[in-house]
């Protein structure tokens, strides 16, 4: 039997596979996870209809949202060998630093004897670790959203889905839970838990996405 011919009887009746498919469902099966999550472990805030009416959930949401979109942009070009992932990593870490210069700035711009208030706010001491709790929840179908990935350097390609991971369990609980309202609170403790969690991605990213 020629080469062409073997290929072709080989090929008949297969269905293509569409990966990005199976990942987009798993990311919004990730999002669900979340809201979930937060519902079940956390509760939802009492004024909760009256906070969505406002314009500070939402813009907490877009932050985190928006952190959430560039980490996966950021994990897809590490899961593919030979591309650049600089401008990606770029993008990402521009977002941070436009937040933390409004919260600067925001800072610079409260009296002194309410900057620690405003930094602080009421649940500095909680919020990562709420993060990193709705992150648990979140993170299988993170992963596994991943599966199609080939990253040559798997805890880069770790941290940047737990990044991801945290992200969107940080607008989860950011819109249906936490009561904060600053930007300097979320530029700096919403940050830390989302990196947090990305610190736990690299570790896990180091086993989990060897191929």
């Amino acid at each position: 039997m020629k080469t062409d011919d073997l290929i072709d009887a080989l090929a008949v009746g297969l269905e293509p596979v569409k990966p990005a498919r199976a990942s987009l469902l798993l990311l919004a099966a990730a999002a669900v996870a979340a809201v979930v999550g937060v519902v079940v472990l956390l509760g939802v805030r009492p004024d909760l209809v009256q906070a969505l009416g406002g314009s500070t959930p939402w813009l907490k949401g877009l932050y985190t949202l928006t952190l959430a979109v560039a980490a996966v942009r950021l994990a897809t070009r590490l899961g593919r060998p030979g591309v650049d992932a600089r401008p990606a990593a770029a993008v990402l870490f521009a977002v941070v630093a436009v937040v933390a210069g409004a919260g600067a700035i925001e800072l610079a711009l409260t009296t002194p004897d309410q900057r620690m208030v405003v930094w602080l706010g009421r649940t500095w001491d909680i919020c990562g670790r709420n993060i990193l709790l709705i992150s648990a929840v979140t993170a299988p179908f993170v992963y596994l959203s991943a599966r199609a990935l080939a990253p040559t350097r798997p805890s880069t390609a770790g941290a940047a889905l737990g990044v991801m991971t945290g992200a969107v369990a940080a607008t989860a609980y950011g819109l249906l839970h936490c009561p904060e309202a600053t930007v300097a609170f979320v530029a700096t403790w919403y940050t830390l838990g989302v990196a947090a969690a990305g610190v736990i991605g690299a570790i896990v990213g180091r086993f989990a996405l060897r191929w």
